[in-house]
């Protein structure tokens, strides 16, 4: 390969529209490729009349495609006079837009490294030798993403937002449970804020002769314990059927049980019973392995497994014991039942939460009663899988990372456009 078709392809040019080119290597390391296009023969854009050279301008490109060093374009741009009109226009260059900084391959391959959730935009201008302000301003010119319709299966969650330039603590994530897009982002989830919404997406798309609208399109809806989702779902999706979160559920119940752990833990004065609930409190999880290999303890004087520890707290604290069963009675039942025996299951399961006599499960009693139908509606399949959260909390992880990783957004504009940008691989930036 020549040294001038390197630096065609460099350029992404045809070697026959050049006229003069060749490169400088600075001291630093930078390279410097001036360049003079082929004279063609330039119209009047307002008046389509033959226009003359009217002299030159020197551009300066950040041309940033090289791994190992930094790169620039010196371009030797003429400036045409119409002979009619006397408007005043640059020639059309393969390079850049008629006016800016930066190459058009710099600008892609600055949107290219944003895509991933791992660059920042401090990574993005330094990788590619601009300023941080010039990123800023690249991705917000080029990076405006629409929301998504609304789909059959509508997941709702949030993630805590506080250094946000709107006034709330906690931004809305809306999400495709089928398919998992993040279908928009909204700044709030105050209900007020989530009616206006809904109620601004129903006016755009209702349709006066089958009286429906988009908001029609969903028939199940996934929400956390949150009333304020459950309120909304249940005003402008009447005919949704609303599912709690099972993990949600799981993560009340265990709190409870911890609750019931740390009461029998406070109310021994035995420091090594207080050090087994303290520190062994993993025998107490769901499906943990307790038959492994006895080995001999000094407190006890012999041999003695998990299960042996966890058997002798029990014996103890029989409140723990009976709240252990009940925790496990209750993973049992969100595991195994099915659709179809959901309702009678999950009145033997509220009986016996009513009758425990554990005050630490009264609040998880109440959960039950007041989540009742849309906690037995989250047993219902859709395409072969069981309503939940647990794919719309996998992508708030990677918004968690991404805000992490930035050490916190403020403009929600853009971070709205950045988080839709990272985790929706079809969403692109357009030019």
């Amino acid at each position: 390969m020549s040294h001038n078709q390197f630096i065609t392809d460099i350029l992404n040019i045809k070697e026959d529209l050049i006229k003069e080119i060749f490169t400088i290597k600075q001291p630093s390391g930078d390279l410097i490729i001036k360049i003079k296009l082929v004279l063609t023969p330039s119209i009047c854009p307002c008046c389509g009349n033959q226009a003359n050279i009217h002299g030159y301008i020197k551009r300066k490109l950040v041309h940033s495609i090289l791994v190992d060093k930094p790169c620039c374009i010196i371009y030797q741009q003429r400036r045409f006079k119409c002979k009619r009109c006397s408007f005043t226009f640059s020639e059309k260059n393969p390079f850049a837009s008629p006016h800016g900084n930066m190459s058009h391959a710099t600008k892609i391959n600055i949107l290219r490294a944003l895509k991933s959730y791992h660059t920042t935009y401090t990574d993005a201008a330094e990788r590619f030798n601009v300023s941080k302000q010039s990123v800023l301003r690249l991705f917000d010119k080029h990076v405006n993403i629409p929301r998504k319709q609304l789909p059959a299966v509508l997941s709702i969650d949030e993630h805590y937002f506080p250094n946000s330039d709107r006034d709330a603590l906690y931004c809305c994530v809306l999400m495709d449970f089928l398919t998992g897009e993040i279908l928009d982002l909204l700044p709030d989830r105050r209900k007020k804020y989530l009616g206006n919404y809904f109620s601004e997406i129903k006016a755009q798309s209702f349709n006066y002769k089958t009286l429906t609208s988009e908001l029609s399109i969903v028939q199940y809806i996934s929400i956390d314990l949150y009333d304020n989702y459950r309120d909304v779902a249940k005003m402008y999706f009447p005919k949704a059927v609303i599912c709690a979160d099972s993990f949600h559920v799981i993560k009340n119940l265990m709190d409870c049980f911890s609750k019931v752990r740390l009461r029998c833990r406070t109310g021994t004065e035995d420091p090594y019973l207080k050090y087994l609930l303290t520190h062994f409190k993993y025998i107490f999880r769901h499906e943990q392995f307790l038959d492994n290999e006895p080995r001999y303890n000094k407190y006890f004087r012999r041999y003695m497994n998990l299960r042996d520890f966890r058997d002798y707290l029990f014996q103890l604290f029989p409140d723990l014991e009976i709240a252990y069963n009940l925790k496990e009675f209750y993973i049992m039942f969100n595991e195994n039942c099915i659709e179809e025996k959901a309702r009678t299951s999950f009145e033997e399961v509220v009986n016996k939460f009513a009758n425990s006599g554990i005050e630490e499960y009264d609040p998880f009693y109440r959960l039950l009663l007041n989540w009742q139908e849309e906690i037995i509606n989250s047993f219902k399949i859709v395409n072969s899988r069981r309503i939940n959260n647990s794919f719309i909390e996998s992508k708030n992880r990677l918004i968690g990372k991404l805000i992490e990783n930035a050490n916190g957004f403020t403009n929600f504009k853009r971070t709205r456009n950045r988080i839709l940008y990272c985790l929706n691989p079809n969403d692109t930036y357009t030019f």
